[in-house]
């Protein structure tokens, strides 16, 4: 334990808060009534003390201290500026098209390795070596002006002008200081240690984990799993198998813990706390803690928040993906009592309207579909309140001025809605209102900005912020980062994700200074030397941590293999423990000795006989390749939400198709085709396109653009005309008989309605039932087998008409690639194959569909699934559940 009466200054917050806590443990458990406590904080926070100390007490000239210590924030909106002004002032058109918030964090950070390494940049006279060096050092010129001129220091600076304050002889300094978490010392932190030894100071390094007589008995093996899913699962059974065992303490340290954190979450709740699947038990006290928070931002309640604040900013430019969310959310406006108008009016939104959303246009369609009695009455006054607000809040004003109207906006628009906030959700409003009201701290570097640059750093700093909910108590397992682990004890320790593309890991120089200054500096990310050093004194310090500790790897990731880290070289791998027994133990923990009762519930309630189920013959196909997915689409009528496009998507295109079709043949056959001649043909294709887009658009909520409109009219005319050539090479005349013919068929009980796309009768009498298609490759091996997966044609051809036809083809209709794909008793054109037994055919094909529509009315509803890839236009792929079966395989 560190001595009371020393100052420990600590790598991070969370050593500081962790060396207090057991301090003050360790000294109730001596029975003290009073102890003093332990004076731990990081290193920025003892050196704002002291020189602050200072200030007060005169030892520090005033005048000589800066006006302002810059905050990150702060120092991020003056690298943007210095960017912008020199890119206006060289007119460098390509800066605009770069992340200038990416650019301003590259700048700032170059500019902190730059003072803190004591790197020389300055191009006295000279040409700096390359074209990122010369914008970095531009752009720093005018931020230190800003800074210079109005006596504002960034933190790197302002370390530095504290060392030199506590080397003038300011500050009050203690006779002690141990420094505690650090693996590596940057210049200023040795500089630091340096001045206080010569000042008198005491100085020592507090050593982390366990004590040194213990460290002879730690004990480290090696495990390696299939994936990193795998590697999670089996860290969560051994922290649950350990937790049993009477462990107290636990700790799971992962270098790459932002990319794993959902699968770890997962995993522990599944062998911890099964409970925390249902909806109530959300929020429910866990035996594990994560140390990385999420982005304030990702918040549901924070983000509808975020997404009102920017459709009032940018009222003409709204995604409709994200308004969608917007609407299903609850954390505005009437959620609950016009939840289900809003969830309609973000379908037919997505139905009807483009990608990219503007809110008059928006407000249009949900007058009009409130007129028509949707509930979406507030809903629609809220918006209103965003579309008003841009227009009265039109002149720039400073932040602290736009914080007061934003909140007040959030108000006005319903947020955060009608159902009260749980703890959680309550923490998370109130940090974002303490984020918006922070806003007022910009004011001395942003001078007055409009309200989308006011929108855009309030969602900046939600970005950059890290919300954690406040818990009870402290939980047996931490998960942790390697840094945060800095300092821990444990009774053992599972260190995650060792693969040698994670640790040591990959250097990552600043793109704007030198990579050889860097590396002869040895700054921090600069090289694999640099990497190296610090992953060792890491890995050391974990191996310290704990009496046990277990590093583990993936040996994949999808198909790349992946490899062990050199570090673990020499690692025991100890014998596995075998699968079976690993789930037995783990389901007796959670459930005791108690019976456990498999259902496997497959069959849904049977169809009565001659009931109408929407969806045509897709329901058969659905059914074919997977009962699950013709039960949950057809039955249930779930379905997922349309994806906008701009102008026309793949099903608007088929419509459009099948609508010429139907003109171009109206009154038509094949004799009149060939006697309109090309120019006649050419004319009637064009009249085709052109009443079919006309009349679809009638239909449409947002027309087509004319420039739009006329191309699609070219494009559609093109392929008709290419279609009509391979018509005429059709061997014998036709006519047809049937456009576009809508039906009901009883199919083994099961009224099924069916839409003939084109049925053509030959000068023999012979018939050709044609569907289009204009996907890229129908084919007719779909129909054979016991589960026909494109059942469209066989079923019109067996069930539909009164008369089997000839023969059944596709139409494939796309560009260059028009021609017949089918079968039947005779090559009736191009592409159409003759089989051996045609009537055999067309009995196969009635006794597979029947059998398949025999399983929908038996309410068969399993999820059996022959090749997965089937499966890739299901628009009910989640309801399946696929991964979950694939993990419980595994």
């Amino acid at each position: 334990m560190p001595d009371a009466d020393a100052v420990v200054i600590c790598a991070t917050r969370r050593l500081a808060r962790r060396l207090r806590e057991a301090h003050d443990q360790a000294q109730q458990a001596q029975g003290l009534a009073r102890w003093a406590p332990l004076d731990a904080l990081t290193l920025d926070a003892w050196l704002g003390r002291v020189t602050g100390e200072a200030l007060l007490a005169g030892r520090i000239n005033a005048r000589q201290a800066p006006r302002l210590p810059l905050s990150a924030m702060q120092e991020r909106v003056l690298w943007e500026r210095a960017i912008a002004r020199d890119a206006e002032e060289t007119e460098d058109g390509e800066q605009a098209l770069f992340d200038m918030e990416g650019l301003a964090a590259a700048a700032a950070e170059a500019n902190d390795l730059a003072e803190v390494w004591s790197m020389p940049l300055d191009d006295d006279g000279g040409e700096a070596p390359n074209e990122e060096l010369r914008c970095f050092l531009r752009w720093q010129r005018r931020f230190r002006a800003d800074c210079e001129g109005n006596g504002w220091l960034e933190p790197a600076r302002l370390r530095a002008w504290q060392l030199r304050a506590i080397e003038g002889g300011a500050g009050r300094l203690p006779a002690r200081v141990s420094f505690a978490g650090f693996d590596r010392y940057n210049p200023q932190e040795r500089a630091l240690m340096r001045l206080l030894a010569g000042r008198g100071v005491e100085v020592s390094e507090l050593p982390s984990g366990r004590d040194a007589e213990e460290e002879g008995q730690a004990v480290a093996t090696l495990a390696d799993f299939p994936d990193r899913k795998a590697e999670c699962r089996a860290a969560a059974a051994w922290a649950a198998g350990l937790l049993a065992g009477g462990r107290a303490r636990l700790g799971i340290v992962v270098p790459q813990l932002a990319a794993v954190r959902g699968w770890l979450a997962t995993a522990l709740d599944d062998a911890l706390h099964p409970e925390a699947l249902a909806p109530w038990n959300a929020e429910m006290p866990r035996r594990y803690n994560f140390s990385l928070g999420a982005a304030l931002a990702e918040q549901p309640v924070a983000a509808t928040a975020l997404r009102l604040l920017a459709i009032a900013a940018h009222p003409r430019r709204i995604a409709t993906a994200d308004f969608g969310a917007l609407l299903c959310g609850p954390y505005w406006s009437a959620s609950e009592s016009e939840g289900d108008g809003r969830a309609r009016l973000d379908v037919l939104l997505r139905d009807r309207l483009p990608p990219e959303l503007n809110l008059p246009g928006v407000l249009r369609t949900a007058r009009r579909a409130r007129d028509r009695g949707l509930r979406v009455g507030r809903c629609i006054g809220h918006l209103e309140k965003l579309l008003e607000f841009g227009t009265r809040h039109g002149a720039a004003r400073r932040p602290s001025q736009w914080a007061m109207a934003l909140v007040d906006l959030l108000d006005d628009a319903g947020w955060p809605g009608e159902h009260g906030l749980s703890s959680h959700e309550w923490q998370a409003r109130e940090a974002l209102l303490d984020t918006l009201t922070g806003l007022d701290t910009l004011d001395a570097v942003t001078g007055k900005i409009g309200l989308a640059e006011a929108v855009r750093l309030a969602a900046r700093q939600c970005r950059e912020r890290v919300f954690q909910p406040e818990t009870e108590g402290t939980p047996a397992i931490e998960v942790l980062g390697p840094l945060e682990a800095a300092g821990a004890r444990f009774d053992a320790l599972w260190v995650l994700g060792m693969n040698d593309d994670v640790w040591p890991p990959a250097p990552r120089p600043n793109p704007l200074l030198p990579a050889e200054a860097q590396r002869r500096a040895r700054s921090t990310h600069a090289s694999a030397e640099v990497e190296l050093e610090f992953a060792r004194a890491v890995h050391k310090r974990l191996l310290r941590s704990a009496p046990e500790v277990v590093f583990s790897y993936a040996r994949a990731e999808g198909d790349r293999p992946l490899r062990p880290s050199p570090l673990l070289a020499g690692l025991p791998m100890p014998a596995p423990v075998p699968a079976p027994a690993l789930v037995e133990s783990l389901v007796e923990s959670l459930v005791g000795t108690g019976d456990i009762e498999s259902l496997d519930d497959h069959v849904a309630p049977p169809v009565p006989e001659g009931a109408v189920i929407a969806g045509g013959t897709g329901l058969l196909k659905a059914q074919a390749l997977c009962p699950a997915w013709a039960y949950f689409r057809h039955r249930l009528g779930a379905r997922a939400l349309a994806e906008p496009v701009e102008g026309l998507d793949a099903a608007e295109r088929g419509t459009l198709l099948h609508r010429a079709m139907e003109h171009l043949w109206r009154g038509r056959d094949s004799r009149t085709m060939r006697e309109l001649g090309e120019a006649g043909r050419r004319e009637a294709t064009r009249e085709a396109a052109a009443t079919a887009i006309e009349q679809f658009a009638e239909r449409r909520e947002a027309p087509l653009p004319p420039r739009y409109a006329a191309l699609e009219r070219e494009h559609l005319a093109g392929l008709l005309l290419e279609w009509l050539a391979v018509e005429l090479r059709r061997p014998r005349p036709f006519c047809v008989v049937a456009r576009e013919e809508r039906r009901q068929v009883d199919i083994g009980g099961l009224a099924i309605e069916v839409a003939l796309d084109r049925l053509d009768e030959l000068d023999d009498g012979g018939r050709l039932l044609i569907d289009y298609k204009t996907s890229r490759e129908p084919k007719t091996t779909a129909w054979d087998g016991e589960r026909i997966a494109e059942p469209q044609l066989p079923a019109y051809a067996a069930w539909a008409l009164d008369e089997p036809p000839a023969a059944v083809a596709f139409a494939k209709l796309r560009p260059g690639e028009c021609g017949f794909v089918g079968v039947g008793a005779a090559a009736m054109a191009d592409g159409i194959k003759a089989v051996e037994d045609w009537n055999a055919t067309l009995t196969q094909w009635r006794e597979a569909i029947g059998a398949i529509a025999r399983e929908i009315r038996g309410g068969e509803a399993g999820v059996r699934v022959a090749d997965e890839n089937d499966l890739r236009y299901c628009d009910v792929l989640p309801l399946l559940r696929l991964p979950e079966r694939r993990e419980q395989a595994e």
